[in-house]
């Protein structure tokens, strides 16, 4: 009878260890595998202030986080129940509650991927890190005031931005997380933007070298902070006034020759820097606004850089091709046409003038009915319209001023 009650209690304490020993095998194996699927994935905002059980009870909602006192037990066994850190999260399928503890525990955050184009401005950068909440606009621009690249810029730039930062805040795609301090992201554009200008400023150097010849920029009365800001200046011009990458170099040396034969560089891209609105042609109005940026007043270059050049611009400005072109018009087909004399030049605008003109008359001549088909009143008012159409513009007079003072056009619309 003992043995039978013995051999039981022996039974039933096999089963309760084999019951024991599957839950813990159960609760480890769904502690340490994937809590989804490849296609499960979740952004997830971890507020300041909450502790781990808050936090364990927000994974557990979203299906990540099994079991919540299993959860805590573990970050307590490990130690690390204190360290969870808030913030913005990525929880992906593929990832067991282990791992996802590990995370949270050593504050690997989501990363925004901060695309940057070629030729935006500081306001621009600004803006698109308030809309995708890594920085707020206002502590973005707060900083640059604070923080000036170039030190020695004086200039006011329009908008709130710093003219002593604009062109150093180098275009590139850059991971940041959400509620990134402005300095973090000061610092990742300052080494991004060293980085480049140090790698062309030591080939310009070696190249000038091999030519036998300075470039426009270098300067033994200037220190070597102020000439690499002469290039950022003229760079951020060709981002915006090239239309092509092969145009760049060119641009560049336009602007280089204008600046040797002190002539007003007369470029558009600097007009809509002072308005902070590109989306429109320049008015003689607009050209006529008293500002050190504006080319049409004042010779040389605006006092700082009108947006964040990309490499290759930069690249031009250090080292642009020697030509004699004075002149250039982008056509509406994105080609740019560049030009050594002003004869030439102003001849391209009145041929494309005509041109439009021509294409003009046709469409209104094949708008218009035939005569024919027009009542008898109505022919005489469709015969004076055929030749207002047919009237031929007159020729662009060349300008009376000196050849040094003539204006680059760098519209779209010649």
């Amino acid at each position: 009878m003992k043995k039978k009650i013995l051999w039981s209690i022996v039974i039933i304490l096999a089963i309760l260890v084999a019951a024991a020993g599957w839950e813990l095998y159960c609760i480890y194996r769904d502690f340490t595998s994937p809590w989804g699927t490849e296609q499960d994935r979740f952004l997830i905002e971890i507020e300041e202030g909450k502790n781990a059980t808050q936090i364990a009870h927000l994974l557990h909602e979203k299906g990540i986080v099994p079991n919540v006192q299993v959860f805590l037990i573990m970050a307590d066994l490990r130690g690390i129940t204190a360290k969870l850190q808030a913030g913005e999260y990525e929880f992906k399928g593929t990832q067991s509650p282990y791992e996802v503890l590990d995370i949270l525990a050593t504050g690997q955050k989501y990363l925004h991927a901060l695309t940057i184009p070629e030729g935006f401005t500081q306001l621009q950068i600004a803006q698109r890190c308030d809309e995708m909440k890594i920085c707020p606009k206002e502590d973005f621009l707060q900083f640059a005031q604070n923080n000036p690249v170039f030190r020695f810029v004086v200039a006011q730039a329009p908008g709130g931005a710093n003219a002593a930062s604009e062109g150093a805040l180098f275009p590139d795609t850059y991971y940041l997380q959400k509620n990134t301090p402005p300095i973090k992201i000061f610092e990742r554009f300052s080494r991004r933007f060293s980085a480049v200008i140090n790698e062309l400023f030591d080939t310009a150097v070696e190249k000038q070298k091999e030519r036998g010849a300075p470039w426009w920029w270098q300067d033994d009365n200037l220190i070597e902070d102020r000439q690499i800001h002469q290039v950022v200046v003229m760079a951020s011009i060709v981002e915006k006034e090239a239309k092509r990458p092969e145009d760049r170099p060119l641009v560049a040396s336009v602007i280089v020759n204008r600046l040797k034969k002190e002539m007003p560089l007369q470029m558009d891209s600097t007009i809509h820097y002072i308005l902070n609105d590109w989306s429109r042609p320049l008015t003689a109005e607009d050209k006529a606004i008293e500002s050190p940026y504006n080319t049409y007043k004042h010779k040389g270059l605006p006092p700082a850089a009108i947006c964040n050049p990309g490499r290759a611009a930069l690249e031009a400005a250090f080292m642009p091709p020697d030509t004699t072109y004075l002149y250039f018009i982008s056509l509406p087909t994105g080609e740019t046409k560049f030009f050594a004399t002003l004869e030439d030049h102003v001849k391209m605008k009145n041929d494309l003038k005509q041109a439009r003109l021509d294409a003009q008359a046709a469409q209104q001549t094949a708008d218009q009915p035939a005569a024919a088909e027009l009542p008898a009143e109505a022919q005489p008012e469709a015969a004076a319209a055929r030749a207002v159409s047919e009237e031929a513009a007159p020729a662009m007079p060349e300008s009376a001023a000196p050849g040094v003072t003539q204006p680059v056009e760098s519209v779209t619309n010649p």
